[in-house]
């Protein structure tokens, strides 16, 4: 399975949980008392002292009308005396690091109280410091769809084996810092570094491969720098309406639901907003590199010519309050040689389109709609053939919240290719997409890397059958798919949360399609996959002790057993994620 995309979608999770996590896409918006970062702060004084034997004395009775109250008249003036307030030199008094005040005591251990290692409190000056850990331990007992009949051959002559279970087990651990100016709390922060690697453990990989590895990754690497302050002065407040720019290697999701890019590469990003943070803006390019085949993680040692250019703009509050819009362009190319000769496949294809999320009302209302176009080539006898590229996706996903019960629907509409022999390009295919819908990664179809033979039918946390593997670049030629979606989301205690969905798929075209697939039937199977979300512990680590259980089970109807060649019906993965957070 590909946890990369799990792995950004945890942190993220954790991070908009958190009160001391910052948006790494767009600052606070929260402005300043003052306006200047560290200035003084007027807090009550202090109260604890006993009162003197009057204060302590019952109020005296109400006098009768018309009667005088010598109280009252010998009463001072209410103007506040100087002693009822003082003056703080630093707003980070309140914390202690030298455990003076017993309810401010810094323990390294503790990432929920104030703590020096969760920028809480600044290293010198406005500087801050922030560490970060995540260990993820997944096991998952899968079935595999047999495609052992497809490549009988291969299998007979052993270059290739098939596996019908799986013991899959993978444990990383991601690590890492960010040091910034500010602390984004108060004021925004005009400069941040940030480094994380990961140590990944996986073994019992897939249908066709059982070896075990241990290798160290970079996740992420990069700077981000303030370049302006459009905002200015407004009643006395500043806007922060600010513009940065951020270079390195970084991780980016151009839409709401990562249906057409969400990866890592290296370059930069522009990014900003203005108008109070309503309007935000993003243009970004990337290199993107070859991934481990085992984990998706980045690999450095197979040369790559692909490139991502992205712009997008996001509308808050779009038409009424409450719903947002991101609309956004990508140009995705690439170059590959054919053979290590001097010919070369190129893509060179545009997606436009935008995604809404937010509410209507009470209903929570989430569509999407994406085309693509442009030339993909096609290699024939080891020469390459030019093709134009055509096609679309629509996405429904509506969500009604009702007390601590919610319940869902979604259809998904990705075009297929309906004539693969042509030179017209009409199945959709993301750029590097991860979908968290339909279940996400604890669904069978969505989640689960299904191999068939030594390439994909369906890449891990993909939807789209695009019969391509990891360091493929994007197929064009493929069946397309629908998915009608019906799920509930339920929060039965502070301590369990519990999301089922059942997924109802089929094919949009028939045809031989390349790797020996051949679609004879549309319908394509019935999925029913759960979840439950224990946290151990309530209070302060509530979001730092994770355990996670899902068993998801997919019955292939004929569409599906058609492409594998099988009568088997059914396949399952059970689930069982460990996390913890610092």
């Amino acid at each position: 399975m590909n946890i990369v995309a799990f792995l950004l979608l945890t942190l993220s999770t954790f991070a908009g949980a958190d009160h001391r996590s910052t948006s790494s896409s767009h600052p606070h918006q929260t402005s300043c008392p003052t306006g200047v970062p560290g200035s003084a702060l007027v807090v009550p004084a202090d109260r604890s002292a006993p009162l003197s034997e009057e204060q302590n004395q019952q109020p005296s009775p109400r006098p009768v009308d018309g009667a005088a109250d010598p109280q009252a008249a010998a009463a001072p003036s209410a103007t506040p005396a100087q002693s009822e307030i003082r003056t703080v030199p630093s707003r980070w008094r309140s914390f202690d690091p030298s455990g003076q005040n017993p309810e401010y005591i810094f323990r390294i251990y503790d990432p929920y109280h104030q703590n020096l290692l969760k920028a809480d409190f600044p290293l010198a000056g406005n500087w801050f410091l922030e560490l970060n850990a995540l260990n993820t331990f997944v096991y998952k007992a899968r079935r595999n769809l047999d495609f052992s009949n497809v490549f009988a051959d291969q299998i007979s002559l052993g270059n290739l084996e098939f596996h019908s279970h799986n013991h899959f087990r993978n444990e990383n651990l991601i690590f890492g810092l960010e040091l910034r100016r500010f602390d984004d709390t108060f004021f925004p922060s005009d400069f941040r570094i940030r480094l994380n690697g990961v140590f990944d453990y996986r073994a019992d990989l897939n249908a066709f491969l059982r070896t075990s590895n241990v290798e160290p990754f970079l996740f992420d690497a990069f700077v981000d720098v303030k370049l302006h302050d459009f905002g200015g002065d407004e009643d006395g407040r500043d806007n922060f309406d600010l513009l940065f720019l951020r270079g390195g290697f970084q991780g980016f999701r151009s839409d709401f639901h990562g249906l057409v890019f969400n990866d890592v590469g290296l370059g930069g990003r522009l990014f900003g907003e203005f108008q109070r943070n309503r309007f935000r803006y993003d243009f970004l390019w990337l290199k993107l590199f070859q991934k481990d085949p085992a984990t998706g993680f980045l690999s450095f040692s197979r040369p790559s010519a692909h490139q991502v250019a992205i712009g997008r703009f996001t509308w808050e509050d779009f038409l009424v309050l409450g719903w947002n819009s991101e609309w956004s362009v990508h140009y995705n190319r690439e170059r590959r040689k054919i053979g290590g000769g001097p010919l070369e496949q190129q893509h060179d294809t545009f997606y436009w389109g935008a995604t809404f999320n937010g509410q209507l009302g009470r209903v929570e209302f989430n569509p999407a709609f994406y085309a693509v176009h442009g030339n993909a080539d096609q290699v024939v006898g080891g020469v390459p053939v030019e093709h134009s590229v055509a096609a679309f996706l629509v996405l429904l996903d509506v969500r009604y919240p009702f007390d601590y019960w919610k319940f869902r629907a979604g259809y998904l509409f990705a075009s297929g290719d309906g004539n693969p022999a042509d030179r017209r390009d009409t199945g959709f295919d993301a750029i590097s997409d991860s979908i968290v819908l339909f279940g996400g990664p604890l669904s069978y179809w969505t989640g689960e890397n299904i191999r068939f033979g030594r390439g994909d039918f369906v890449r891990a946390n993909s939807v789209f059958p695009s019969l391509r593997g990891a360091n493929e670049p994007a197929n064009y030629i493929n069946p397309g798919i629908q998915i009608l979606n019906v799920g509930l989301d339920v929060v039965l205690s502070p301590r369990l949360e519990f999301s089922g969905n059942v997924n109802y798929l089929r094919f949009v075209s028939r045809g031989a399609y390349t790797n020996r697939v051949v679609i004879r039937d549309l319908s394509a199977g019935l999925e029913e996959n759960f979840f439950l979300r224990i946290k151990p512990f309530l209070r302060e680590v509530n979001q730092n002790v994770l355990l996670d259980v899902g068993f998801s089970v997919l019955h292939a109807q004929p569409g599906l057993q058609s492409a594998f060649q099988t009568t088997r019906g059914t396949v399952y993965s059970n689930f069982l994620a460990l996390r913890l957070v610092y």
